[in-house]
């Protein structure tokens, strides 16, 4: 028993001891940021001024959920974020921590709003200091739309997340990559549509999917709109997300006329009545193309016609143009479509058979201006045979004096 009283006597000595010398410290302070004045993503794009940059000295916070992050190299100290009222493109001044599917709030004391080449950002955010996550994974769907309906308003389009159906790269089949992951430079590849709408894809050099080789096929592209100068670019989130694995369309027919020739390709033209006044020529003053000018107001008819096209195989095929009218608003020019031209003969020769498809397309009615349009896609899967010939046909009249012209005339299949 005197023993076990030795022993404990020094334990309970350094138990004291260490308890009396124990530190108390305090908890640690867990930083706040503020709420202040509420706003949408759209009543905080409303305060951008034009050509100014606006400093934010108060407490404002927007909400939103993040639709791109930084975790595939493809945008750096950025995000993107969207709410029921639009997008906007956060800057930051470090790495945010932020990930796709994140609900968060952001206190815009000390940003900048503004446009860095007609892109409108929210820049110098500090995410410790101005962000709050509030919930994870609100994966959001993304928007179908078309190139087109993009383009026509950039404004509406920037950070919008977005889905493109039936869409391929220009560049796919050809091996090339994203961007140049090894030199670490971004890259432009370009997506197109059957209608030959066309839309810049952006790449960064740091992406870690810069290396991958593009689709090749068609199929449909999910991404983030952004804006540069005057252009729209998509940005890709994740390359997996792209389903680009449909056949590629064929291009049976392709002019443009940017050679100067009007028959080059195995297109032929014959003004078959009236005078050579009326005959079809080339337009070059801005860009070439193919032009019919009545100005000496006669009677006559002209065509231009195509080669001989096989429209079997591969898809259903579709034709595309680009036309403009000008001085005088008639007579309408005609798109005709044969399949038993012999390509020599003269077009208006009872023995050949061509069917009017003037109605399937879109045609220029301002003629005040040299205001190109497209004719929109025209189906020509009724005429999926082989020696096909398109062609368009002119019927000058005495008492007007239009001027019709023809560009970037394409089939697809």
């Amino acid at each position: 028993m005197k023993n076990l009283n030795y022993i404990i006597g020094p334990l309970f000595i350094a138990l004291v001891f260490f308890t009396s010398c124990e530190k108390d410290f305090d908890d640690p302070t867990v930083k706040t940021v503020p709420t202040g004045d509420i706003k949408t993503i759209s009543e905080v794009r409303a305060l951008y001024q034009p050509g100014k940059t606006i400093k934010i000295t108060e407490d404002i916070s927007v909400y939103g959920v993040v639709t791109m992050d930084e975790t595939t190299g493809n945008l750096y100290k950025e995000s993107y974020i969207t709410d029921a009222t639009g997008n906007l493109y956060l800057r930051f001044t470090t790495g945010s921590g932020l990930y796709v599917g994140d609900s968060i709030r952001v206190n815009l004391n000390g940003a900048k709003i503004l446009k860095y080449n007609q892109m409108l950002q929210i820049d110098s955010l500090h995410p410790d200091n101005s962000v709050v996550k509030l919930s994870t994974q609100n994966f959001q769907t993304p928007e179908v739309v078309t190139i087109s309906s993009l383009l026509s308003n950039m404004d509406a389009s920037q950070g919008k997340f977005v889905q493109i159906n039936d869409v391929r790269f220009v560049e796919g089949g050809l091996g090339l990559t994203f961007a140049d992951g090894e030199n670490e430079v971004s890259e432009s590849r370009y997506l197109t549509n059957s209608s030959g709408d066309l839309i810049e894809v952006r790449t960064s050099g740091y992406a870690n999917f810069a290396e991958d080789t593009i689709p090749s096929g068609v199929g449909s592209f999910i991404g983030i709109v952004a804006q540069y100068n005057s252009d729209l670019q998509l940005l890709v989130r994740d390359p997996l997300e792209l389903d680009m694995t449909g056949e590629a369309p064929i291009t049976v027919l392709s002019k443009d006329f940017e050679d100067g020739s009007l028959t080059s390709g195995g297109w032929t033209s014959q003004t078959v009545s009236g005078s050579s006044s009326c005959d079809w020529g080339i337009y070059t003053s801005s860009n070439n193309a193919a032009k019919i000018s009545n100005y000496q107001n006669l009677a006559c008819e002209s065509w231009l016609i195509s080669p001989s096209m096989d429209l079997t195989g591969g898809g259903s095929p579709r034709m595309e143009f680009k036309n403009t009218i000008r001085f005088d608003s008639g007579p309408q020019l005609e798109l005709m479509v044969s399949t038993n031209y012999d390509g020599i003969g003269s077009p208006n020769d009872p023995a050949f058979t061509w069917v009017s498809i003037t109605n399937a397309a879109i045609w220029d009615t301002e003629d005040n201006s040299w205001d190109f349009i497209s004719s929109g896609a025209i189906d020509l899967s009724t005429y999926s045979q082989t020696d096909v010939y398109v062609a368009f046909k002119f019927n000058g009249t005495s008492s007007t004096s239009v001027t019709w012209e023809v560009d970037d005339i394409k089939i697809n299949k």
